[in-house]
């Protein structure tokens, strides 16, 4: 029956569900005394069951066998029906139900019981429990069966959710270490590499000095993918402070830092971003990396302002279509849109804004939007 008390426990869950402030434990500790409460029974219990044994997660037992971080044996409590079946456990009175003769109502002490099994990636995890020394003076309802099972499932939810983000942060972490170390070996002998053919340049003449000039543009090319890859593993999608900046500022440094002297750049119209200046210049200077690598001698590039963000376009011959398909939502690893065009994207998603790309054989345009407006003055520093 739908009353204003039973809503109100609805509202609260609602309520600690849609807290962001909160950290999990904590959340999850107002959650089990919720339905505590909501059941009228004396405990409340989360446990953990992953390792073969009954481990408290957390509880309302302040002191005692079954607070928070004891262990206990899982074939003597209520709990290992639902861990073994997987399903609902209801007993309101242990003593005048088919589990009189149970081995947990001796081991616990418990005589009523209403449990689930907690997953986690598909797998039981535990389990989320109420019960009370007493048994029930009334039977547990529908509507308290489905409480928990809610309850439940948005804990499920919940610590799934944290051990993703946790083993997420542990993979950054090696593979920014491993980005590093790789980093630092590829650049030592890179750094011999292009000192000998400098060295060895001075003393021949063409064609030997042509060929050993394009030895050092491949190995220009390497130092550049090695620092797209630093990038990337580094500084992920997450960009750093924002601050209001200058497109057209951006943009004329990052033309004079690629230098593609194939190519013309005009910027048609400016605009004041809030944006991280070293990472909007990233995207420009992978954008024109790209023109310069992959359009003929005279490719004109236009960068202009949008009422919501900016554009860079060129007339060159256009991307392919299965690189232009798989940007800004695609799949990585299909295509060989290279580190230049997967910066543009993590430069893009890391300041919350959206991309589009426009190509056919007249020319390619890649547009912005969702970028922040400011009207103060830019920042004087654009690194």
């Amino acid at each position: 029956m739908d009353t204003p008390e039973r809503r109100n426990y609805f509202r609260d869950l609602f309520e600690v569900g849609t807290d962001r402030s909160a950290p999990l434990e904590q959340k999850i500790e107002r959650a089990i005394t919720l339905g505590r409460d909501r059941l009228g029974v004396d405990y409340g219990v989360l446990s953990y069951t992953g390792a073969g044994e009954y481990e408290i997660v957390d509880s309302t037992i302040e002191s005692g066998a079954y607070e928070a971080g004891t262990i206990h044996e899982l074939g003597e409590t209520w709990c290992r029906h639902v861990v073994s079946d997987r399903e609902m456990l209801v007993v309101a009175d242990a003593a005048n139900s088919p589990y009189r003769d149970d081995v947990a109502r001796e081991a616990t002490g418990l005589q009523c019981y209403i449990g689930a099994a907690v997953l986690v990636d598909g797998e039981v995890y535990g389990t989320l429990c109420y019960s009370g020394e007493d048994p029930l003076e009334r039977e547990f309802t529908e509507d308290d069966e489905r409480f928990v099972q809610l309850l439940t499932q948005w804990i499920s939810y919940e610590i799934e959710r944290e051990q993703h983000y946790r083993a997420l942060d542990a993979q950054n972490e090696r593979l920014t270490e491993f980005a590093g170390v790789l980093a630092h070996d590829l650049r030592n002998p890179l750094t011999g590499a292009r000192g000998y053919t400098e060295l060895v340049e001075e003393s021949v003449s063409d064609p030997e000095a042509s060929h050993l000039q394009t030895v050092l543009e491949s190995l220009d090319r390497m130092e550049q993918l090695i620092t797209d890859t630093l990038s990337l593993a580094r500084e992920g999608a997450d960009v750093g402070e924002r601050e209001p900046v200058s497109l057209a500022a951006v943009a004329e440094r990052a033309w004079n830092t690629v230098q593609p002297d194939t190519a013309v750049l005009a910027v048609e119209s400016d605009r004041t971003i809030r944006a991280d200046a070293s990472r909007l210049r990233q995207l420009f200077e992978n954008l024109f990396r790209n023109v310069m690598e992959h359009c003929p001698p005279g490719t004109r590039v236009t960068v202009e302002g949008t009422d919501t963000g900016f554009a860079v376009s060129d007339d060159g011959p256009g991307l392919p279509p299965a690189i232009a398909d798989s940007l800004f939502g695609g799949s990585f690893g299909s295509n060989r849109r290279g580190l230049g065009l997967l910066v543009v994207e993590r430069v893009v998603s890391g300041h919350g804004w959206d991309g589009t790309v426009e190509t056919d054989e007249d020319g390619t345009r890649f547009e912005f939007t969702g970028v922040g407006m400011v009207t103060e003055p830019p920042s004087a520093s654009i690194q």
